[in-house]
């Protein structure tokens, strides 16, 4: 499974590194700090997976969703953000997201789901 990991931090993106280096079946093939630079990657290498982060650097998080599920809806979308309130996640449903997680207690479930996306149904 290739990943593009689209996030505003460089220690959230090391922590990322070291959850998804666990999983031998992924492939991380792209970082972004901005949500241009993030949907021009998206677009010419067509991950499998995009683990998106809502407050970039320049852009909006938002912007970038609404992107993929518009022209790639096939792509799957982990929104991992500290944007956790009621309304960003009903904005992010309405755009099509595939898994909504709040960085601040749910990070480790991201393995969890991200071995569900890798492995559908095994345990």
């Amino acid at each position: 499974m290739d990943i593009i990991v689209v996030d505003n931090s460089a220690a959230v993106d090391e922590n990322l590194q070291s959850v998804l280096s666990d999983i031998p079946e992924i492939r991380v093939v792209g970082h972004s700090m901005n949500a241009q630079d993030a949907i021009e990657q998206i677009d010419a290498l067509l991950p499998d997976a995009v683990i998106l982060d809502l407050l970039l650097q320049s852009g909006s998080g938002m912007d970038v969703l609404e992107n993929i599920k518009k022209r790639h809806a096939w792509i799957k979308v982990m929104v991992l953000t500290h944007y956790s309130e009621k309304f960003y996640l009903e904005r992010c449903k309405r755009a099509g997201v595939d898994c909504f997680l709040d960085k601040s207690f749910q990070f480790m479930q991201l393995h969890d789901v991200l071995e569900e996306w890798v492995h559908p149904g095994h345990p």
